[in-house]
């Protein structure tokens, strides 16, 4: 009977070359994969999202879908400029602050609900029904990055 995967290891099979915050030295470079990962499905959900927009406006210009679709976009934009202004691997807190396992286990669990919602942004992106449903997603990819970012720092200090 197969045992159910640990989010480590949902992590690790989602993510070529994730490692898990093992090691000190690689708490860095797993982060780095973790939010590329994340902003590459969210760029590629963009890219489906803008292809989708040039559909629509050609069969008609006046859809109400396109508005949504730009709206979406922006929304999408800003995540990932959210993502990309995080401090790495809480760079210079590991030093003062050592992470206990505890706190990895709720790092990695954050960091798979961070990448499976960009994977189910991702998979929604070619539908124009789906943007509402897309911006329910966005808002809780963004609670669950502002989430993340606490996570690297001591606890009274979130």
């Amino acid at each position: 009977m197969p045992k159910e995967l640990t989010p480590l290891e949902k992590l690790q099979l989602m993510i070529p070359g994730y490692r898990g915050y093992k090691v000190k030295d690689l708490i860095r470079q797993d982060d780095f994969l973790v939010r590329q990962s994340t902003i590459t499905k969210l760029e590629t959900a963009i890219t489906n999202i803008s292809h989708l927009e040039s559909q629509v406006a050609s069969m008609n210009p006046f859809s109400p879908y396109l508005k949504k679709m730009e709206y979406v976009v922006s929304q999408l934009r800003t995540v990932i400029g959210l993502i990309n202004s995080q401090q790495g691997g809480g760079a210079d807190i590991y030093a003062r602050y050592k992470i206990q396992t505890e706190q990895l286990d709720e790092i990695v669990n954050n960091d798979l609900q961070m990448v499976s919602i960009a994977t189910e942004i991702l998979n929604l992106s070619s539908l124009p029904e789906a943007m509402d449903n897309i911006l329910s997603l966005i808002n809780k990819l963004r609670e669950v990055i502002l989430n993340r970012i606490k996570l690297f720092y001591p606890p009274e200090a979130r």
